[in-house]
């Protein structure tokens, strides 16, 4: 079942529809997994996510093979992610650029960053996402880009890969996990791995992890206010997780150290879009494929 409907795209498959129009209503998959099990949190969740659905960011260029995920924070899809697959469409990207949807709208998003049940679905799910692209599209690039608290999905999802499947690079933004996560077991799947972090986010990555909690429950200020620490990484695994702390001179681009000015289109433009561009290594083949859009592929 398709959980995000996609714009009307051309031959080349490039989304042709205005930017005004480029959301649609959604229905979380958490919901539709919960239901489809039969359990009674299915009948709880079908009232609970029907009052709180949105609206999702459109999926563009579709049946290009490769393909560019955004994984949002913890308060699920919106407008703010919206503009990290416009921004890259806008500026040349011919990739499939869409948002894998996970969280919680407010304010219950709190359960989002705390039920390691959640996460354990969700995880899984994205993997699984992972696993089947690579199976329609054998040589295509696959590029995820996380913030905050989707960091934290898209590092389990990783590890749960086959050991022959590598994607990258992956772009983590604020990432609401503690500084001595553990990224070797992601590391094993991904060609690079890119941290932006800053001093300056001092509620969503300082009190906020502290009272609630990071993705992987600890209790202090989370990697996107510090970075990792790298323990335990070898000089290899460290040579290919690269730690961007703030500058000020992104404050030019719409990004002057806050949680979700990671997103500014030209900050995306500029900053993000050559990491994605950048020459592939020998485990990050982009040559084209074909196989099922990815629009097609089941949320």
């Amino acid at each position: 079942m398709t959980m995000m409907r996609t714009a009307v795209a051309n031959k080349s498959g490039t989304a042709q529809t205005p930017r005004a129009q480029r959301q649609t209503w959604r229905i979380p998959w958490f919901f539709v997994y919960a239901l489809r099990s039969g359990r009674l949190c299915g009948s709880i969740c079908l009232v609970f996510f029907a009052i709180l659905s949105g609206c999702a960011t459109q999926t563009i260029s579709p049946r290009q093979p490769n393909t560019v995920i955004v994984v949002p924070g913890i308060g699920g899809d919106g407008q703010v992610y919206a503009q990290i697959v416009h921004s890259l469409h806008d500026h040349g990207s011919t990739d499939c650029l869409r948002v894998w949807d996970w969280g919680s709208s407010y304010p219950v998003f709190v359960i989002s960053i705390s039920s390691r049940i959640w996460h354990y679905i969700s995880e899984n799910h994205l993997a699984n996402q992972i696993i089947q692209w690579r199976t329609d599209h054998p040589h295509s690039r696959i590029v995820l880009i996380a913030h905050s608290a989707g960091a934290g999905v898209v590092m389990g999802a990783l590890a749960r890969l086959p050991h022959s499947i590598q994607v990258g690079p992956i772009i983590l933004l604020a990432p609401s996990l503690s500084p001595d996560f553990d990224l070797r077991p992601a590391l094993k799947h991904a060609s690079v791995i890119h941290v932006f972090y800053s001093p300056e986010d001092d509620f969503w990555q300082g009190f906020g992890p502290i009272v609630f909690g990071t993705y992987d429950h600890a209790h202090r200020s989370g990697a996107g206010r510090k970075g990792f620490t790298l323990l335990g990484l070898s000089p290899a695994d460290k040579a290919r997780v690269i730690q961007h702390p703030y500058e000020k001179d992104w404050s030019a681009l719409g990004v002057r150290g806050g949680h979700f000015d990671w997103m500014a289109e030209p900050f995306v433009a500029a900053v993000l879009k050559p990491l994605i561009d950048a020459p592939p290594t020998k485990t990050n083949s982009i040559a084209a494929g074909t196989g099922r859009s990815c629009a097609a592929s089941p949320r």
